[in-house]
């Protein structure tokens, strides 16, 4: 019941600091703690293997592909640059695309884009 009237107390005055009986000196003498970040830029960086992965991921997924690596570089931490090489993939399969379009009808831009 006691405990109960202080805290009404407390809620209707608006009064939530609370003193301490001891003496607290105003000091904060902590100890400074260092820490070491073991992620380094090295370990950011894609392997050669993670780099050719996803350039494939993106020629072959096209745009399934560079969503998904979107969606990958955004989630992870600890690795970037996903997304950069899906999309040069993509990029790759679009330059192939045209390259047979034009080897197939010659130059005609009505058939290579939309709005042609």
């Amino acid at each position: 019941m006691r405990k109960l009237l202080y805290i009404i107390l407390f809620l209707i005055v608006g009064q939530t600091s609370v003193y301490a009986s001891f003496p607290v000196s105003g000091y904060n003498n902590f100890a400074k703690i260092e820490t070491i970040n073991e992620d380094t830029e090295d370990d950011k960086k894609l392997t050669k293997k993670q780099k050719i992965t996803w350039i494939l991921v993106g020629f072959v997924g096209i745009y399934v592909g560079v969503i998904a690596a979107l969606i990958t570089q955004l989630i992870s931490k600890k690795k970037k640059g996903q997304f950069k090489f899906a999309l040069l993939g993509f990029l790759i399969f679009v330059a192939i695309f045209i390259a047979m379009e034009i080897g197939r009808n010659g130059l005609d831009l009505s058939d290579i884009f939309i709005l042609g």
